[in-house]
């Protein structure tokens, strides 16, 4: 069975509505859109989700470099986590980091990003951050973040390292895939960190994602590119030529 043989009918929902938003916002590359897609599985699994920060010590360490005594103090006590990880950084004061956790599609953290994307698409998501994992508000700031963030990438001289000139010129699966991976992890960190991840990823998420990329690919091509509207739109204009088509040959008669 395929990945995407195994999703919900929520998790096809929620695909379908990423790849309209995608095509909206003018990403038309398929290599693009299951780059993000792959990205987006491991980090939300296609349903939009506030982070969950019920972590154990020796996670504590693993995934956010604690030390050993800070760890073991505030393990599994999900707000202070938040504050401990997140606090005093990118527009948080130190008691935010719980309340701007990540949420939505592709787990969008701090205060200053939940400002700064909802200016982008047009939402208040500082008074409200729960917003962010309503479907279509998180499409919308999943779009706009990768977008910013192959900007950025293209700026610091970094997407040419993905064969690319920008988010519509990828070539294949692996450099879109790791590509938006770069974007999610931070556009600061270095290409030669990002790709190394092909080889050492201790956190899994690297391999998550190229390893779905494939099916996702064939699913937004094979399955949800299928647009009823557009379908249904040009099966009409056909009728209404046949239509007018007949009415000519009965009068010619």
């Amino acid at each position: 069975m395929s990945y995407t043989d195994a999703l919900t009918q929520e998790q096809k929902t929620n695909i379908a509505l990423i790849k309209d938003e995608a095509l909206k916002s003018g990403i038309t590359n398929p290599y693009a859109i299951a780059g993000m897609l792959a990205i987006v599985s491991k980090e939300s699994s296609f349903v939009p989700k506030s982070e969950n920060l019920n972590y154990s010590a020796s996670r504590l360490q693993q995934v956010f470099g604690l030390s050993s005594a800070r760890a073991n103090e505030i393990a599994g006590k999900p707000e202070a986590i938040g504050n401990a990880v997140y606090g005093g950084k990118t527009g948080n004061a130190s008691n935010e980091g719980y309340k701007y956790r990540g949420r939505g599609f592709n787990q969008l953290t701090f205060k200053g990003n939940y400002d700064t994307y909802g200016k982008l698409i047009g939402e208040d998501l500082v008074s409200n951050p729960d917003k962010v994992n309503d479907p279509k508000t998180a499409a919308k700031v999943l779009i706009a973040f990768n977008k910013k963030g192959i900007d950025s990438l293209k700026s610091k001289g970094k997407l040419s390292s993905y064969n690319s000139t920008g988010i519509n010129d990828f070539k294949n699966l692996e450099d879109a895939t790791i590509a938006f991976y770069h974007v999610t992890a931070g556009t600061g960190k270095s290409v030669d960190y990002v790709k190394g991840l092909k080889n050492k990823d201790s956190l899994g998420g690297m391999t998550k994602a190229l390893e779905r990329v494939q099916d996702l690919y064939s699913y937004v091509k094979e399955t949800v590119s299928k647009n009823p509207i557009k379908t249904g739109l040009v099966l009409g204009i056909l009728g209404i030529a046949v239509f007018i088509l007949y009415k000519k040959t009965i009068k010619k008669k």
